[in-house]
Parts: structure tokens; sequence; C-alpha cells
């Protein structure tokens, strides 16, 4: 049942930092949506000039019009959303991680669904595995890079559960990295020459030599570690911008730290509101806009009252930076609705 009720957020909220580093620009962090669950996985189509990102345990994959500060939703019945990428060519499906599975979500963005449209497309890791799907990415050629992690249970997460998965056009998988504990963020330089991936339990910022022909890597080295340079927190969600510096997600840590991974420099620290900050990507019409999920999920009631914007979507503006564009996922036999009612 689909709900023509469009949810206008409130912009008025806005704080203005001056980030250190000494980059001479004037940086504004602004709220641009209300406060939601774990959210997670954004992804700037510039194709319609809007964000998608995934509300993981309340089962949503959400959109922001920054036009309007219009935020949609899509309820996923089928599991946990821990990833969703449009689909290319195509605009009302996107290719998501739910549960252990790949599914496939129709979805116009334009209205609320109450019960999305689905359809299982591959299984990612054994149904006895207790496990779930987290962040993933697409590569220049269109596949789906994603990772699972061991199922929360009473606030903790088993170690070295997990995996780094690369799928195809045709759905078939292949295990990249293993074991892993939290699979979390990816990013690939505008060489497309170099894979940067964070395992959040390691404290680290791994990268790799990449061939984007057939999607391999090699060379593992570490690029950053946020305990050795006495940052709090973990490692999440990463971007990188097209001077090929990293911009991280610090769980726990309350900022998006700016990291050149050629010199292991600390370059930048910019502080969010919320304590659980999840991930970032750029976005914007000029690709200069750093958009930051946060997470509400597991706060207690005093935590809610003392960080009353955990959860909410910001926008990081005046960095002076750009993002490389993001890809969409490229999948064979899928049409756009318009041309095709059927997917089979």
């Amino acid at each position: 049942m689909r709900r023509a009720i469009c949810k206008y957020v409130s912009l008025t909220w806005i704080l203005i930092i001056l980030v250190c580093g000494g980059q001479g620009h004037r940086v504004t962090v602004e709220k641009v949506t209300d406060s939601y669950g774990l959210s997670e996985g954004p992804h700037w189509d510039h194709r319609i000039q809007k964000l998608y990102f995934v509300d993981i345990y309340n089962q949503y994959i959400r959109r922001l019009d920054p036009a309007t500060g219009v935020v949609t939703s899509a309820y996923v019945e089928h599991g946990p959303v821990g990833v969703a990428v449009p689909v290319d060519d195509t605009t009302d499906k996107f290719v998501a991680g739910s549960g252990k599975d790949i599914v496939l979500v129709t979805w116009n963005g334009d209205e609320n669904e109450d019960n999305a449209t689905f359809k299982v497309l591959t299984s990612i890791e054994p149904s006895s595995s207790d496990t779930r799907i987290n962040d993933g990415k697409v590569d220049s050629s269109g596949r789906l890079w994603l990772g699972t992690m061991a199922n929360e249970v009473n606030g903790q997460v088993a170690h070295k559960m997990g995996s780094l998965y690369c799928i195809n056009d045709t759905f078939q998988s292949e295990k990249i990295v293993t074991p892993v504990s939290v699979s979390n963020g990816l990013a690939w330089n505008i060489e497309d020459n170099t894979f940067y991936y964070i395992d959040s339990f390691t404290y680290q910022v791994e990268a790799y030599d990449y061939n984007p022909n057939n999607g391999s890597i090699s060379n593992k080295r570490i690029v950053f570690d946020l305990k050795k340079a006495n940052l709090e927190g973990l490692p999440d969600g990463m971007a990188i911008d097209t001077d090929g510096n990293l911009w991280i997600a610090v769980y726990g840590g309350s900022q998006v730290i700016h990291v050149n991974p050629k010199t292991q420099q600390l370059l930048r620290k910019v502080k969010i509101p919320a304590a659980n900050v999840t991930s970032v990507a750029f976005g914007g019409p000029l690709l200069d806009i750093l958009y930051v999920t946060t997470s509400s999920h597991g706060l207690t009631a005093q935590e809610r009252k003392e960080s009353p914007h955990a959860g909410a979507l910001f926008a990081i503006k005046g960095l002076g930076v750009r993002g490389i564009l993001a890809n969409s996922f490229a999948m064979n036999g899928v049409k756009d609705s318009s041309e095709e009612k059927n997917i089979d």
C-alpha cells in the first residue's frame, strides 16, 4: 500500500564550526533530516540529485531531496537493510543487502511505501550462519562489493564471523577478504588502481592494489591506524575525494576525519553532534557536500536526551574538496518498470 505522505524536515538547526587543519575554509555542519535509527550507506544519485541511505534495523531505504528537505521511505519486509544501491539504467529499482540475501527492490522514491516490492536474487551466506549484510558499494565496472558481520546480541558483536564479497551482474559472488569482524567502509581512488577497506574492529584502514578489469586485489598494507593516531572510536563508513584523500566516519568518536592515505597523515577533524557517526558520501551538484549518517540505535533514554540529534543525517559544506561520482549496479536483464512490468 502506498501513502502519498511527504515529511518536511526543519532546516533551522545549523552548527557553524571552524575545522582544525589550517585549510582556511569556513565549514558548516547542518542537520538535514529528523533522527532515525541506525542510518547508514549514503549514496548520492547524480541523475536525480537526491541522496539515498538506509535505516538498517528499521528496515527502510530512505531518500532525501536536498532541494526541499523531503524524506521519503520504503519498508523492506525481508530483513535488516545493510546497503541499497540504484540499479543502472533504471529509476525505480535497487539492489539491496537484506539479512543474508541480495534482493531487488522496486520503489519510485517519490512516495512512502509501507511494504516495498522485492525479489530475492541470491543468498550470500548460509542460512545457518548468525550474520547479516553490512556496508557496500559498487565499483567502476558495476560490481557490488559488500561485507557481512555477526548479528548483534545484547549490544555485542562477535569477532571474525564476516567476510567481504564481490557480486557480479549475474549474482555470482566471490569471497574477497575473510575472516573479518565488521565489514564497513570501501573506496576506490580516481585512478581506479587502489582499493581502500575498513574492518572496524581492527581500528585500521587497509589499502590494496586494484585491478578494475577483473576486480582482483593484492598487496595489502595499512594506510591509517586510529589507535596510533590516539583517536577514540571505530572507523566506519568512508568516502574519497578527487585529491585521493579519505573521509572516514568515526563511530563512537563524534567526528569525521580527513586522512591522506599516502602519508598516513591526519589532515582534519570535523565534529558531528552525535556520538555514533556511521558513514559519509559526497553529493550536491558539484559533489562538494559531504553527507554524514549517524545512529541512535542502542542508546539509553539518558543518552538520547544528551544526544538529541543522534540518528540524523548531516551535510558538511565548505570543505574545499570534491568527491567522485558514485556508481550504480550493472544488472543483466532488468529494465525500467516503464518498459517492463514483470521481472523474472
